[in-house]
Parts: structure tokens; sequence; C-alpha cells
């Protein structure tokens, strides 16, 4: 019996061949592992590889909106599918109360941010800092020093007075504007001003991107006096801060195999380049920040900017001489660089969107812009000039204010998708689920939701002030008890910054309209 010759022509010409059938094979195992999943639940079919991931292309990767678009179709507990990750959307306060809830109980099972992400990996964010940083240990010893930082009294009423300073330079500006009857895009120069205030407040190093903004508009301004150094150095980290702020949806929903697609490779690989630029940037910064303060006597009296805290604390330079007890160092220099990278990714653009929002709704309803000016006088109004005289004492008063801002970051949270992971199996919604799936809390569709909120697409700030006459009130503080009102996060991944960014909305409320 003989055997016929197989040329390489004849191998290579069934090669298509094996691989439709293998591309067969691998469909017909997907959607059978899709048919067949446990604790099905409604939402968009997916494709092989892929998931929704397309869909979202289609709502320019705002994960938000398509989310909310889900909800709406399928309903309050659903599910998507980002690549091989299955996501479950939970719109529904009484589902999402045992992932966000403070419970100890509950925390243990939901330490994680999210399940394992391969972009947020690629660029470094599940291994350092506190957003996704999936090393727990290194997360609660970086969590607690920021916590003890960024929330106490002095660095808060430190912020207070300098981002008042940022904003009277900025009003400067605009008086310019308003002499020569020029329009002024609010929204523009609240971002810029966000940008300068995070960084001169984090770093203790001037900013100037209002400044800058102000000259791009042709105007002459002579900054001779401000060191050319100190002038590229800001422009270049509000650069990069920009840049992993627009990139890290990319990292974050598209899946690898389409960030590694051929053609677009290349596209990923320079949007890497930026996040490793920022991360560079940042360690300079606190490189040079550590050897200063090295060269300090140990009496000298320290800045109370956040990366100098952060770099005195648990050492004989910290002022407070409260060590940390269970930790017998302090941070190192990759440590509070990823801290810092954190606190731009958190505070950036979200802390002007809700500056901006509030500033909206302030003057679309005049009511509450009379009570909130009437509010204003009875705690300035012994000061000649209250936008100079901001305390942060006196910011605390402010409860109608409160108020206001609590209602806007209700129908417009800032972060309005909040993922956890659990870490061990637990029940959601009546079903029993694995460790390691995606929980994705839809606040935006939670905080408007006629289930806990009466009359819940209206705006009456009313409803945040403790009233036992109004009926909104009661049912306020109800939804609140029951974790329907969570703008900065619940449980243990909560916002440790919320503090900050309502003095930051208050302070730069009072300024305006004093």
């Amino acid at each position: 019996m003989g055997f016929r010759n197989i040329t390489a022509i004849e191998i290579f010409s069934d090669i298509p061949r094996l691989v439709l059938i293998l591309l067969c094979f691998y469909i017909v195992k997907y959607y059978y592992q899709y048919f067949t999943r446990e604790n099905k639940l409604p939402g968009p079919l997916p494709v092989p590889l892929l998931g929704n991931a397309l869909e979202l292309f289609r709502y320019k990767l705002n994960l938000s909106e398509y989310v909310n678009a889900v909800q709406l179709k399928y309903g309050d507990i659903c599910e998507i599918h980002m690549g091989p990750r299955r996501l479950i959307i939970i719109s529904r306060s009484d589902v999402a109360f045992p992932i966000y809830t403070l419970s100890v109980a509950h925390n243990r099972k939901f330490l994680y941010r999210d399940s394992p992400n391969p972009g947020l990996e690629e660029i470094g964010l599940e291994q350092r800092g506190i957003i996704a940083n999936r090393n727990l240990d290194e997360w609660k010893i970086n969590r607690r020093f920021l916590e003890r930082t960024i929330m106490s009294k002095r660095f808060l009423k430190e912020f207070a007075e300098k981002e008042n300073n940022i904003i009277l330079d900025m009003f400067k500006l605009w008086d310019v504007l308003i002499t020569e009857r020029q329009e002024i895009d609010l929204a523009k120069w609240i971002t810029k001003f966000a940008g300068d205030a995070m960084l001169m407040t984090v770093t203790g190093q001037p900013a100037y991107s209002t400044l800058n903004y102000f000259i791009s508009l042709g105007y002459e301004y002579n900054h001779d006096h401000i060191p050319v150094s100190n002038w590229n150095r800001s422009s270049k980290l509000i650069s990069a801060v920009l840049s992993i702020f627009r990139i890290t949806p990319w990292f974050l929903v598209v899946p690898p195999i389409i960030r590694h697609f051929p053609g677009i490779s290349f596209f990923n690989q320079r949007l890497l380049k930026n996040a490793t630029n920022l991360n560079n940037i940042v360690l300079e910064i606190v490189r040079e920040r550590r050897l200063y303060i090295n060269s300090l006597s140990e009496d000298a009296q320290m800045p109370l900017d956040a990366l100098s805290l952060l770099l005195i604390a648990n050492t004989r330079r910290d002022p407070s001489k409260t060590l940390f007890k269970s930790l017998d160092r302090s941070l190192n220099d990759q440590e509070i660089g990823g801290i810092l990278v954190d606190i731009f990714l958190g505070a950036f653009e979200t802390t002007a969107t809700a500056i901006c929002l509030t500033i909206y709704y302030v003057c679309k309803y005049p009511s509450v812009k009379s009570k909130l000016l009437s509010e204003f006088d009875s705690v300035f109004g012994s000061l000649t000039t209250p936008s100079e005289n901001i305390l942060y004492e006196n910011i605390e008063k402010l409860q109608y204010c409160d108020a206001i801002i609590n209602e806007v970051l209700r129908l417009h949270p800032i972060i309005p998708v909040m993922p956890r992971s659990n870490s061990e199996p637990v029940e959601v919604g009546g079903y029993l689920w694995k460790d390691g799936y995606s929980f994705y809390g839809n606040f935006q569709g939670i905080q408007s939701n006629e289930r806990d909120w009466i009359d819940a697409k209206i705006f009456d700030p009313d409803r945040f002030l403790r009233n036992n006459d109004n009926i909104r009130s009661k049912n306020a503080e109800i939804a609140n008890n029951n974790g329907a009102f969570v703008p900065f996060g619940g449980g243990a991944k909560s916002c440790p910054g919320k503090h900050w960014a309502m003095v930051e909305v208050k302070v730069f409320l009072v300024a305006l309209l004093t």
C-alpha cells in the first residue's frame, strides 16, 4: 500500500478550511456556555471575543450612558459582556445595598474594586495606588495614609484658603474680559481652575492653566516673574493628567483583542506611553520634594500640601505625632506616586463638572438662588468682602448649600457607575454568585429610581434638609439609609476625597455669588 506525497501547497490550502472549522467550534462553544451560564439575567446578546464592546463605541466609550440605555431596555438587574468579562448591572438600591454598605461583614466580601482587568493592569493601576489596586494589604496602607492626610481639618483649612486665592486671581482675568464685553465660557474656565486648585493643593507647586487659557484667547500677560521651569512643569503635568484621564476608559472597557489588533495596537501603544509619561513626571516631583524636606531642619514648619503630608506621615516630622502602630515605616516614592496619580484621576474633571452643574441648577431655579444667597448673607453678612474672607469654619455652616450640592449629585452622581468584585461566594439579588464576579452599581439609575425617591426627576434641594413636615425630606432620609444615595461611592471603596470635593464646590459658589 503506498502513501501519496502531500505537497506544501495542499497543506496551506487546507489552513483556511481548518481555521473556519475551529472558528465554528469556538462560536458553538461560546454560545453554549452563554446559554447555559449560571444565574441568567436579561441583557443584550454578546458576540464572541468582543461581547457587547462594539455597542459601547456607539456611546463614545461612555459606560454610564450605555449602562443607562441597557437598564431602560432590560430592567434594573441585567448583564452585559465586555470581551470575556460578564458585568452584572444593578440599578436597584435594595440589591446594591449589601455591596456598597459600610457593614464590615459585607465589606470583607467586596474589597476589590473590580475583577481583574487586563487594561488597567497594562497601565499599572492594579499594582499601586488606591482606585484599582488589587494588593489589599498595600491598598489598606495607602488608603489609611491618604484619609488621614486629606480628611484632616488642617488640610481642608489650607485648601479653602488656597482655592479662594486661585479664584480671586481668575476673577481678575475675568475683569479684563468683562471690560471688553467678551463672553466667558464658564465650563472651560472652571475646568482650568479645578486643575490649578488640584495641582497646587496636591503638589504644593503653582499651576497656570487659567493664565495659559487667558493668553490663548489672544490677551497679553507679562509672566516674566514666573520661572520658566515652573511654567513648563505646570504645562507638562496638566497635559499628562488630562491625557491619562481621557485614555482610562479605553483601557477600562475595550477588550484586549481590540486594543492589540493589528492596526489598532499602534494607537494602544501611544496611549500607553501617555500613562508612563504621567507616572514619570509624578515620580520626579515626589523625589524632588523628598530631597527638599530632608534638607530642612526637624523643627522647620512643613508645607501642608498633600504630597508633603504624605512624605512626612509616620515620621518624626509628622506634626500630628500619631504614628501608625501597625506600620514601622513611611510610604516610599512609588507608593506616594501611585496615590497622587489616583488623586489626579479621581478629582480633576469630576469636581469641575460638579461645580458647573451646581451653578446651572442655581441659575435655573431663582427660588433656590434666592435662598442660597440668604444663607450666604447670614453666614458672611458681617464681612465687607466675603469672597476675600472665606474660612473653612464658615464654609461648614452652609447647610442649604450642602443640600443643593447633594441634590445635584443625586441627579448627576460624580461616579455614576461603581464596580465591585466579590472575593468569596455571596448572594446578590436572590442569586448565589461564585467569587470573582463584576457587579456594577448604576447609581445614575438608582438615585433617580421612583422605587426609592418621591418625585425622583424633580430638582428639590429641600429634600436634603431635615424637616419632618416635608414628605420629600422624610423620603430622602429613608432612601439614604437604604443605600439609594451614594454620590461618592459606598463601603470600603468609597471616595476618600468627598469632604475635599464638597469644600471646593462651596468655596467656588461663595466666591462667585457674593
